[in-house]
């Protein structure tokens, strides 16, 4: 054990054991079995200066976005299963896919693949912590934008 006594190696070998550890808890983490994932339909325009009240816990974000008006047009939440989907209908008929990835670090990874009939308009893999929320800004609507709202909450 004279190997112990050397400082140097000693701390290699302390920072070796603690890599090895981080990472076996990280592995270690488990897997929720649904992810709740909620959709909020958002129109965001300059017509007026109308705030929709039920939109308040997400004003912060949303007035980044520059648009006078913000108005929910359709709020939906669904379980969804591990490494399972859900669609969910979006005004102007379109269709969001929403798939769980991973679950890392309590972040959820999200597949994200919105379509107007059969046509592709996004498609994507997001990353949102844990019961937390990301905006998307989306396709024209009703002489605005449609902005959705992602949120996902792991069970």
């Amino acid at each position: 054990m004279m190997l112990l006594k050397k400082p140097l190696l000693r701390v290699l070998l302390f920072s070796l054991l603690s890599l090895l550890g981080a990472s076996a808890a990280g592995i270690a983490q488990k897997q929720p079995q649904n992810v709740q994932v909620r959709i909020g339909a958002i129109l965001a325009s300059n017509k007026n200066d109308e705030f929709d009240s039920r939109l308040k816990p997400l004003e912060k974000q949303l007035r980044v976005l520059k648009y006078r008006s913000y108005r929910l047009l359709k709020d939906e939440s669904q379980d969804v299963p591990w490494q399972g989907n859900k669609v969910f209908e979006i005004p102007g008929g379109r269709s969001l896919m929403v798939a769980p990835q991973e679950f890392q670090d309590n972040r959820i990874g999200l597949k994200v693949r919105l379509t107007e009939g059969q046509k592709p308009l996004l498609d994507t893999t997001v990353r949102i912590s844990n019961k937390g929320n990301f905006i998307l800004g989306g396709p024209p609507q009703e002489g605005g934008v449609l902005v959705l709202s992602i949120s996902a909450t792991a069970q």
